[in-house]
C-alpha cells in the first residue's frame, strides 16, 4: 500500500507565531503575518467562540468548522445546525452566503473565492482585518454560549497554488488544518464524506455545467479514464500528498478525482486536531439523522434539542441533485469498476486510520 510521511511534525501548543514556529510552520507566519499580528495573547475565557477585544472593538472567530467534502451533505448539515439557538453564522458584507466564505483557503492568499470566477480576473489578498468585520461577532457579544460556525467545505482539501508559492517544496508545507489550529487550537472540526464514486458522479452532474453541454454516463466515463491516467502518472514522480492536493485550475477540469482520496486530507486534519476532529459519512447521516445530529451536538458541546426528530423534519433538505441524476442515468458498470479499483486502496487506508470499516464504503 502506498502511504506517505508528513515532513512537518505537528505538536500541541498555544496560538500565535510562537506556536506556529514550534510546529515548523514558519511559512505560515510569513504568508499570513497580517493574521498573527492581530491575534490576542489569550481569548476571552467565558465565550464559547474565540473572542477578544482590540481596544474597543469586539472580535470573534469561529469555534466550529464544517470541512468538506463537496456534494457530501455539508449544506444540509449546516442548515440544520443553524436552527440550534446556540449556533450562528458569519455575515460578510459582500454578498457571500453565510455558510461558506472561503477566506482561509482562498482569499487569504489572493485567490478567487469562487472556482467558476473568470481566471483572468485579478484577485487581491483579503486582509484579516477585513475578514474579521464579518465573522458574526455582533451576535456573540451578549450571548457567551453562542458559537460561530464556518461551513466552508474547501477548508479540508483546497490548497491550490501551493506549488507556485513554494516551488522548491515537493509537497504542501502545511495544511489548512495546521493554519486553523495555529489560530484557534481548540476549534471543533466536522468532516462529512461519502462513497467517493457517488460523490464524484454527483459533482460531475452538478458543477460547471454549460448551457450547451450534455453530460451523460458515457461522457463521465471518458473523463474518469482520462483523470485516472493523469493521477497515476503524477504518482510516478511525486508523493501521494503532492498529487492529492489539486494544483490545476479547477475550471480546467470536469471531475475532481483526487478529492475522493479522503485519507490525504483527513490525515492532515487528524494530526492537527486529534479528537477535536469528527468524521461523518453522508450514508449514515441519511440513515440515522437523529443519532448523527446528537453526535454532532455532543461533539461541539451544545445542548441536544428535546424533540430532535421534529427539529430535523422542520429543516428542509438543502442542495441536492437527485432529480438530475435520475434524469441522466446511473454510472456505467465499467466506470464504476475503474473507480472501485482506484479508490479501494485509499478507502482501506482511511478505514485503518480511523479504525472503522464504515469508511470502506462497501455498501
Amino acid at each position: 500500500k502506498q502511504w506517505y510521511q508528513r515532513r512537518v511534525a505537528i505538536t500541541a501548543g498555544n496560538i500565535h507565531q510562537k506556536d506556529a514556529s514550534q510546529k515548523g510552520l514558519s511559512v505560515l507566519i510569513k504568508e499570513s503575518k497580517d493574521i498573527f499580528d492581530l491575534l490576542p495573547e489569550k481569548y476571552l475565557p467565558d465565550y464559547k467562540s474565540f473572542c477578544w477585544y482590540n481596544k474597543d472593538e469586539f472580535r470573534c472567530l469561529a469555534s466550529v468548522y464544517i470541512a468538506g467534502m463537496p456534494k457530501c451533505g455539508t449544506t444540509d448539515l449546516f442548515v440544520k445546525m443553524m436552527r440550534h439557538p446556540q449556533l450562528t453564522y458569519q455575515t460578510h458584507a459582500d454578498g457571500d452566503p453565510p455558510k461558506e466564505y472561503h477566506y482561509w483557503a482562498r482569499s487569504r492568499v489572493a485567490r478567487n473565492k469562487w472556482l467558476f470566477a473568470d481566471p483572468k480576473r485579478r484577485s487581491h489578498k483579503e486582509l484579516f482585518s477585513k475578514f474579521l468585520k464579518g465573522t458574526g461577532a455582533e451576535r456573540v457579544k451578549t450571548n457567551l454560549k453562542m458559537q460561530i460556525v464556518d461551513g466552508t467545505p474547501s477548508l479540508l482539501w483546497d490548497l491550490a497554488g501551493w506549488d507556485r508559492r513554494y516551488p522548491k517544496a515537493d509537497e504542501p508545507p502545511y495544511s489548512n488544518g495546521d493554519l486553523i489550529h495555529s489560530v484557534t487550537p481548540d476549534a471543533k472540526i466536522i468532516g462529512i464524506l461519502r462513497d467517493p464514486i457517488d460523490r464524484l458522479y454527483s459533482e460531475y452532474l452538478y458543477f460547471w455545467l454549460k448551457k450547451s453541454e450534455v453530460r451523460t454516463p458515457e461522457t463521465f466515463h471518458t473523463e474518469v479514464v482520462k483523470e485516472v491516467l493523469f493521477f497515476n502518472s503524477c504518482l510516478t514522480s511525486n508523493k501521494l500528498r503532492s498529487c492529492c492536493y489539486p494544483s490545476r485550475a479547477m475550471n480546467t477540469v470536469k471531475i475532481r478525482l483526487e478529492l475522493g482520496i479522503y485519507v490525504c486530507f483527513v490525515q492532515d486534519f487528524l494530526e492537527a486536531f486529534g479528537t477535536n476532529l469528527l468524521i461523518l459519512t453522508l450514508e449514515e447521516y441519511h440513515l440515522h439523522p437523529v443519532d448523527i445530529l446528537t453526535t454532532v451536538f455532543n461533539h461541539i458541546e451544545v445542548s441536544v434539542p428535546e424533540d430532535l426528530q421534529k427539529f430535523i423534519e422542520d429543516s428542509k433538505t438543502g442542495n441536492t441533485n437527485t432529480g438530475l441524476k435520475n434524469e441522466v442515468g446511473d454510472i456505467l458498470p465499467k466506470t464504476k469498476q475503474i473507480l472501485s479499483d482506484f479508490y479501494g486502496p485509499y478507502n482501506s487506508q482511511l478505514a485503518l486510520l480511523l479504525q472503522n470499516s464504515k469508511y470502506l464504503f462497501n455498501s
